[in-house]
């Protein structure tokens, strides 16, 4: 997860070329999502984590260099955490 020190400016503006803007269009408020982080222990060995959540709105930061789409999900447990479009999938429900 990006520290959060480095957010500097939301924009609001969806006519600024922004990395990850192909991803714009596939989410919205209210879909359930999943996500993956790969954790690594002191020998190096990989477990990778699967998170789910609500998403709760998507907007675009300035991490310094370039601008970045980011959705800002609910974990399932209550935990808010901001996560890369790219990294998201949506999860099917009935």
């Amino acid at each position: 997860m990006p520290d959060r020190a480095n957010f500097i400016m939301k924009f609001k503006s969806r006519g600024v070329s922004l990395l990850g803007k192909q991803y714009i269009g596939r989410f919205k408020a209210g879909e359930y999502v999943e996500w993956r982080i790969i954790c690594r222990d002191k020998n190096y060995e990989e477990t990778v984590k699967t998170y789910q959540g609500l998403i709760l709105s998507v907007f675009a930061v300035d991490v310094g260099s370039r601008n970045v789409w980011y959705a800002k999900i609910l974990k399932n447990g209550g935990n808010e955490e901001i996560v890369l479009l790219s990294k998201i999938r949506k999860i099917e429900t009935n």
